[in-house]
């Protein structure tokens, strides 16, 4: 007389475990260590129901960019559909931070007439040695509200990721040492790098980041190469 119940509460353990086991994969997939309680989880869709996290904006699939050194311009407009008429073929138009954000990708001096200038970062590095060439790319727009005293995994990215810090400070790992930037300054890193990024600062950090990567490959990837040595930690004390 018990089977049906035994039966139904088997069915939700399984769900159960199921559902974890996904949350855990893509954690891991976008950088986050889930048995450490300073690190810091991008997930997609994670500032829809929390305080803090990552959102996805937009996604842009490209078959190739302009000859020459590839920039990130990044312009505010008063509507979404005057951000849309004045966007390009590389032009992705966002919405964060209470504002409309038309991201551009070309040449130093291609940033979008119309619209109020924000900043240009780069130039953006799409190649490495290690990097099979690529035969599209996408690009990733997201925004991150990180807090205080926490951290990313370890991880690389199949192509340059770049960031507009919006609020707070942020500061970058990798082996060729530490960068650190605050509200209102821009950071990049090229391909391949192994990294991890912290808010070392004692408030809240908001940034816009992109990452352009081959199509071909996940945007993210976790990686045990490479040991950041606890500098930008050091540097908050």
């Amino acid at each position: 007389m018990f089977t049906g119940k035994r039966s139904n509460i088997t069915g939700a353990l399984i769900l159960a475990l199921h559902i974890w086991t996904a949350t855990v994969a893509q954690a891991q997939m976008n950088g986050a260590d889930t048995h450490d309680h300073k690190s810091f989880q991008c997930l997609e869709d994670g500032l829809k129901s929390n305080e803090f996290g990552c959102l996805l904006l937009a996604k842009l699939q490209l078959s190739r960019f302009p000859e020459g050194a590839l920039f990130w311009h990044l312009s505010k407009f008063p509507t979404k559909a005057v951000a849309e008429a004045a966007k390009d073929s590389t032009g992705m138009v966002v919405e964060a931070d209470g504002q409309v954000w038309l991201f551009s990708f070309g040449l130093n001096g291609a940033k979008p007439k119309k619209g109020e200038f924000v900043a240009t970062v780069g130039p953006l590095q799409l190649t490495s040695d290690k990097l099979p060439a690529a035969k599209s790319f996408e690009i990733v727009a997201y925004r991150a509200v990180m807090p205080a005293g926490t951290y990313t995994r370890v991880h690389t990215h199949p192509g340059p990721e770049a960031w507009y810090i919006l609020g707070g400070e942020q500061c970058l790992e990798t082996p060729a040492g530490v960068m650190k930037g605050r509200k209102g300054e821009s950071m990049f890193a090229p391909p391949t790098t192994p990294m991890r990024l912290s808010n070392n600062g004692s408030s809240t950090r908001s940034a816009l980041f992109i990452v352009i990567h081959d199509a071909a490959q996940p945007w993210s990837i976790p990686t045990t190469e490479w040991k950041p040595t606890g500098a930008c930690e050091r540097l908050a004390n």
